[in-house]
């Protein structure tokens, strides 16, 4: 008791200590009075965030997945107890949307509502409003799907006389896998491996680092939002070969030594074409020869075609134009034809194979064609034609067997035979010459 008095007569008489006892007791008056006469309260609660959960409801057991919200956050005003929501904030509640009547894909507007994450039941409170009220969700189902990769690598050059290999020219990996919205994977029309390297090759190249784009038929740039791939991570392939165009030309072959070749002229359905090869070893010729032609099948009216694919077998080069074939055709229309019989005594024989037999022609005269300008046609007569049985490489297992017979005119560089003829030939074990020693 003593304590007391000596505390009340120590600060009751200053007048600072009386005004602070009076201040606590207003406070503790006006909170009694707002406690009893003002039991409920308004509160305005602002950033609340909005969940996109939806598992366990009837969207989610559809199949279907929350796209996109456009809402992120809301604000609430709250009635209730000023001794409960005081303790509700921005981290103790959410805003979300029901999605149970959600059953098909597309795009919803949805009411928003708010609930307290803690799960304290013993809060009460009444929601006077939520702005924005509602949000627009967009809902799809998620898929999975294929695409071939294209590359593209606009600044990369190639020096003169190379070309990129198109067959070559890919991307590692080729295909990706793209999982997303099944209406965003339908946009997809093409998928480009992109690298904006500048850079000149004159060999094969592996460049690195090349961007995912993906864009629609329209060729508009598609955002890769809201869609995940099997990689990000591109190599570009970049094969590199010789390239050249060169002429066409067809050759003669089984020609007189003393025939004039340049006397003939052919008119090609294609002068030239594109030749590629990948081996910089091998030289891409200036011409190519479509073929031989042997002279005796060569007369006014003649044709042939050509076909590159078969002409280019065996080779290292690679036709790369559209041409398929080339007709070769003759163009000499001052060329002439005769017709005249060559006797067998004009007939003889080279490279016997077995100087043990001897050879004797059977048949006794062939019918030929003898082409050429008319001037040269008037002079020649069959006396001036000579026949060639070439044995050479002549594998002979009968006594009478054919061979054909090859034609030159020794007195005319202008003019051939044209004909394709065969000769029946007799073959006859010769006499040994015998001599008497006396």
């Amino acid at each position: 008791m003593k304590i007391l008095e000596k505390l009340r007569e120590k600060y009751m008489s200053s007048n600072i200590f009386l005004l602070i006892i009076a201040v606590i007791i207003a406070i503790m008056l006006w909170f009694a009075i707002s406690l009893t006469r003002y039991p409920s309260v308004q509160k305005t609660i602002h950033n609340i965030p909005v969940t996109v959960d939806i598992s366990g409801s009837a969207a989610s057991q559809n199949g279907l997945n929350v796209i996109s919200c456009d809402v992120k956050e809301v604000r609430v005003e709250l009635l209730g107890s000023r001794t409960q929501i005081g303790y509700l904030t921005n981290e103790t509640l959410t805003a979300y949307f029901d999605a149970d009547s959600v059953s098909t894909t597309g795009t919803k507007k949805l009411a928003l509502k708010i609930k307290n994450i803690n799960g304290d039941s013993n809060i009460n409170y009444e929601i006077k409003s939520v702005y924005p009220s509602k949000a627009t969700v967009v809902f799809d189902k998620m898929d999975t799907r294929e695409f071939d990769v294209v590359p593209r690598t606009p600044n990369v050059k190639i020096i003169e006389g190379k070309v990129k290999n198109p067959d070559e020219y890919v991307c590692i990996p080729s295909q990706i896998s793209i999982t997303g919205p099944s209406a965003k994977l339908d946009m997809i029309d093409k998928v480009y491996a992109v690298s904006n390297k500048e850079m000149t090759l004159d060999t094969s190249y592996v460049l690195s680092g090349a961007e995912l784009q993906l864009y629609t038929a329209d060729n508009v740039l598609i955002d890769p939002s809201s869609l995940n791939s099997s990689t990000s991570n591109f190599d570009i392939n970049i094969a590199v070969r010789t390239q050249k165009k060169v002429g066409l030309k067809a050759a003669i072959t089984s020609a007189p030594e003393n025939f004039n070749t340049d006397i003939i002229k052919f008119k090609l359905s294609s002068d030239s074409l594109t030749l590629a090869c990948n081996n910089n070893q091998v030289e891409i010729p200036d011409t190519l020869e479509l073929g031989f032609i042997p002279l005796y099948e060569i007369k006014p009216g003649f044709s042939r075609t050509f076909t590159i694919e078969k002409r280019l077998e065996n080779t290292e080069l690679i036709n790369v134009s559209d041409l398929e074939s080339v007709v070769v055709t003759l163009d000499n229309p001052d060329l002439q034809e005769l017709p005249l019989t060559i006797n067998s005594d004009h007939i003889q024989f080279s490279n016997s194979p077995d100087s043990s037999y001897e050879y004797d022609i059977l048949t006794k005269q062939i019918d030929v064609t003898v082409v050429g300008p008319a001037d040269s046609l008037a002079e020649i007569t069959a006396e001036d034609i000579i026949g060639e049985v070439n044995l050479l490489n002549t594998s002979i297992t009968e006594e009478q067997f054919n061979q054909n017979v090859l034609f030159s005119c020794p007195s005319f560089d202008d003019v051939w035979v044209a004909t394709n003829s065969k000769v029946t030939i007799q073959r006859t074990k010769a006499e040994k010459a015998t001599s008497t020693a006396r």
